[in-house]
């Protein structure tokens, strides 16, 4: 028996060091493989468990890490190196709360408090789970041990941006750049910072040092471009510029990633092409809003629709409704990005279409597995996603001209009207009262609802040239946040316009908002991001929109939406003419009156709020695509069928 004791000991310690032999060469998958078949022994312990966690997490086998590192956790619960690999496995994983309730744990773990990257990691988690007074604690413990770290000011940032403290969030993204003069995302993200607070001190100044920046970014470091594509929506720039700046975006999400093997799921046996559509945005939210009615009336004899969700369940009537317009619904939260991939792939998915783009939350780096033959960006990023593994990018005649094609690395793919979904089935309350809202009775009204970072000081200089001319006119804007209001208060004295005839909105329901719309003569577009989905609305509520068309998709948006509407006029092609086209129709109430009253006929005929005609244009654009892909063609533009 002693012999044959021996002999057990000699080929597990042999088993041991060649499994971590294969560890010290970085061959992690068969590390890993190695070192979970020794895990039954008794004999194996605490460090064996985080060798294995390690490896897991190299080899890409997460939920496997996770597990090996609460072993070791569990031999040692203040193993500074085995709470990081866990709390790293989850955090990978999205898995926020699980990973909070490790740091919870570790709150007079001395060590752990005094370790910055464990800090740096708590405060991002408590970020995600939008716990920011605690992610602000955590950052700045962080700091007082190391405050010349780039990122972690950059992240600091990022949590006083949802704070609201935009002041504040634009000076931590400039010490970001203080450190770190080649990351263009704090370049950018400071003068979005301060564009949410109106506040435009040196702006020209600073966007054209942004521009030139972006000219030297392919000499730069991957990350540099990582968070800037959104903050340049709202800066004036040349689409050209903007392409350089996704795509370098898109090597940060797609990094070394190997895309899958080819699908070889058989297709359904009734022939229907499966959709499966991409996004943290299936509940109470605008894409959501914007898109229920198209899937709803999705042809199901020939689709199926998955929807793969990575967001919250509110378990408002929206996501029921969303929910219930699909054949499947799965639940992505606590994936990564491969299995996520993976679950894609083995769904037999013939077109993948991704709603988020570079927007925040969105998991861009699922689409670089190639998990689809087909993957597609529509509604939720204006412009393109420089990702190459995506192949189209849906417009329409006027957002994506196909003389822009240039602009995309993706074919462009047009709709034959408006490339905006929208729902006929919403609410279209009553007018609500002026007084309600301590509007002037008699007075017009001019109106704009977007979000403050929209705002620029040509849009705003207009919109004073547009008051002085019009002594009875009144501009209502939206109270985004108190820096804002206060800041275009003396703005519009600066131009020598009282600030009293600048009325703000407070944020109200969706019922709510719609219903005081119609209070407004005329809706004031902004501009080189346009109104997108507070454009429709308006128009839904009958409500005329001027806007100025621009080069990029964002400036052309609400041109889209009033071309489909008949209303080009309101169209203008600068900054000189939309000044003097609405004066000319602030001067003529019955040639307002008249748009507002075909507005009402366009309502019930106009296939802007025609969910069935959308969704019977979009599939047959998936028809095509999908066509060439299994005729062995490549991607090509496709424009508006007709």
């Amino acid at each position: 028996m002693a012999h044959a004791h021996t002999h057990a000991d000699t080929a597990y310690l042999q088993a041991k060091r060649h499994a971590y032999q294969l560890v010290t060469t970085h061959k992690w998958a068969d590390a890993a493989r190695g070192l979970s078949q020794l895990s039954g022994d008794h004999r194996f312990e605490a460090n064996d468990w985080l060798s294995l966690a390690i490896a897991n997490v190299h080899a890409g086998a997460l939920p496997a890490a996770t597990d090996a590192a609460r072993r070791a956790v569990a031999h040692d619960p203040r193993h500074l190196r085995a709470l990081q690999v866990l709390t790293i496995s989850l955090l990978e994983q999205n898995r926020w709360h699980e990973a909070a309730a490790v740091f919870e744990q570790q709150s007079d773990n001395a060590e752990a408090q005094a370790s910055f990257d464990f800090l740096v990691n708590q405060g991002t988690t408590m970020w995600h789970l939008k716990r920011h007074h605690e992610a602000l604690d955590a950052f700045l413990k962080a700091m007082a041990i190391d405050v010349a770290d780039a990122s972690l000011h950059f992240r600091l940032g990022l949590v006083l941006k949802d704070m609201k403290d935009y002041n504040a969030a634009a000076e931590s993204f400039l010490t970001t750049l203080a450190l770190q003069p080649s990351r263009l995302s704090a370049r950018l993200m400071a003068i979005h910072m301060r564009q949410y607070a109106c506040d435009w001190r040196d702006f020209d100044a600073s966007c054209t040092a942004a521009l030139e920046a972006i000219q030297e970014l392919r000499h730069r470091d991957a990350d540099a471009a990582e968070g800037a594509t959104f903050a340049l929506l709202g800066v004036p720039h040349p689409p050209a510029l903007f392409r350089m700046v996704a795509e370098q975006a898109a090597n940060f999400h797609s990094g070394q990633i190997q895309p899958l093997p080819p699908q070889t799921r058989a297709r359904d046996a009734s022939g229907r092409i499966r959709i499966g559509y991409l996004s943290c945005d299936f509940h109470n939210h605008a894409t959501a809003q914007l898109f229920v009615e198209a899937l709803e009336h999705r042809n199901t004899r020939d689709f199926e629709v998955t929807l793969y969700s990575y967001g919250k369940d509110d378990n408002t009537p929206m996501q029921h409704r969303v929910r219930r317009a699909c054949d499947q619904f799965v639940d992505m939260r606590t994936m990564d990005t491969r299995t996520m991939a993976q679950r894609i792939h083995a769904d037999g998915i013939d077109v993948l279409v991704e709603l988020k783009g570079h927007t925040q939350d969105s998991r861009l780096s699922v689409l670089a597995y190639r998990p689809a033959p087909v993957q597609v960006s529509f509604l939720g990023f204006p412009a393109t996603t420089g990702m190459r593994c995506i192949d189209y990018f849906i417009g329409d005649a006027v957002t994506t001209p196909l003389s822009h094609a240039a602009h995309y690395t993706e074919c462009i793919a047009q709709m034959p009207h408006c490339y905006q979904p929208n729902d006929s089935q919403r609410t279209r309350p009553a007018p609500s009262d002026r007084l309600q809202w301590g509007l002037p009775k008699h007075a017009l009204v001019l109106g704009c609802f977007n979000q403050s970072f929209k705002l620029t000081p040509d849009t705003f200089g207009a919109w004073m040239h547009i008051l002085q001319a019009v002594p009875n006119a009144m501009l209502w804007l939206l109270h985004d946040n108190p820096q804002a209001t206060a800041n275009l208060r003396l703005e519009a004295k600066r131009h020598g316009v009282d600030p009293d005839r600048l009325i703000f909105a407070p944020k109200a329901s969706v019922s709510d908002h719609l219903a005081r719309l119609p209070l407004a003569d005329l809706m004031l577009d902004n501009w080189p991001c346009n109104a997108h989905t507070t454009a429709s609305d308006a128009l839904w509520m009958g409500v005329p929109l001027a806007t100025v068309i621009g080069e990029t998709f964002a400036s052309r948006v609400a041109a889209s939406l009033l071309t489909t509407v008949g209303l080009d006029e309101l169209v203008f092609a600068n900054a000189s003419e939309y000044e003097a086209g609405v004066i000319s129709l602030l001067q003529q109430p019955e040639r307002l009156q008249g748009m507002r009253a075909r507005l009402e006929r366009e309502r019930s005929t106009s296939p802007l709020f025609d969910g069935a005609r959308f969704a019977n244009d979009l599939e047959s654009l998936y028809r095509r695509m999908v066509e060439r892909s299994r005729a062995g063609l490549a991607p090509e533009v496709l424009a508006a069928a007709g």
